[in-house]
């Protein structure tokens, strides 16, 4: 049975880059994956001020705001089919017509009907970053990151067996992700369980019952263990997945408290801000 993979695609002000939504097709192939892409078309306000409008033709403004989005979603809808029958992944591609800053609560229906969603990190955009932390914290389901360029490149073909990392402090939202995680790790040729000795004391009982978690869905897999040094959590947790040449990291997403923002826990921040890697990020 196939994973369900969301794959969001914004529009405005500026669209999602086609290296990121490259990137993560070919991380669906690698999966298995089928493919539904929501593209953003965005639904200006109405403008009730007469001097801006006036002064600025403002109404103007915002009606060819969204004829370029519409046209973006366009012809992202044609390069996205296309670039999917290439790599012979099935793909369907949708709509949803919302407010410029509502774009992420709008795909969040859409999120907790799917396996996982895979975002492009472009991480140049507060709202795209918005969007994204509101599908991680929202969805109730596991959501990757798929930087824009990967310092481990994602293959392009089915065959190639996945190198997973997977961040264990014995933490329930650790715990979450990897079994988020487990409809994938099979496919995985290695699964290595990274702790890092100096961040938080992990029982050994823990290590050893993940690991046989693991051995019961016949996994292959290893415990790998850590120092931090002076380096922030989420930098050396992506150091260790890099040096191993892994093809996804997968971690739990700690958020303490949400009212207009987010206000992340450190890992959690490192990790959303620069992805070195594709990470699955589960709360």
């Amino acid at each position: 049975m196939s994973t369900n993979v969301l794959l969001p695609i914004a529009t405005y002000p500026d669209p999602t880059s086609k290296v990121g939504l490259g990137n993560a097709l070919s991380l669906s192939l690698r999966l298995g994956a089928k493919v539904t892409a929501v593209a953003q078309e965005v639904d200006i306000a109405p403008i009730s001020s007469t001097l801006g409008e006036a002064l600025l033709g403002l109404s103007r403004m915002s009606a060819e705001a969204e004829a370029h989005s519409r046209q973006r979603a366009v012809e992202t809808d044609r390069w996205i089919r296309d670039r999917a029958q290439g790599l012979g992944i099935e793909v369907d591609v949708s709509t949803v017509r919302c407010r410029p800053e509502a774009f992420g609560e709008g795909l969040l229906p859409y999120a907790r009907s799917h396996d996982l969603t895979i975002v492009v990190q472009d991480g140049g955009d507060p709202q795209r970053q918005a969007d994204n932390e509101t599908l991680i914290f929202g969805s109730g389901g596991p959501v990757i990151l798929v930087p824009l360029a990967a310092a481990v490149p994602v293959a392009e073909r089915r065959a190639v067996p996945l190198n997973i990392v997977v961040a264990w402090d014995g933490g329930r939202a650790a715990s979450r992700a990897l079994r988020d995680a487990l409809p994938i790790l099979p496919l995985a040729d290695l699964v290595s369980i990274v702790t890092i000795g100096d961040d938080k004391n992990i029982h050994p009982l823990s290590i050893g019952g993940i690991q046989a978690l693991l051995d019961h869905h016949g996994i292959r897999n290893r415990h790998l263990h850590r120092e931090r040094g002076s380096s922030p959590i989420g930098d050396a947790l992506q150091a260790v997945a890099v040096a191993e040449e892994a093809d996804l990291l997968v971690m739990g997403a700690y958020g303490r408290t949400r009212l207009q923002e987010f206000i992340l826990g450190g890992a959690t921040r490192t990790v959303t801000h620069a992805p070195r890697l594709p990470i699955l990020l589960s709360h």
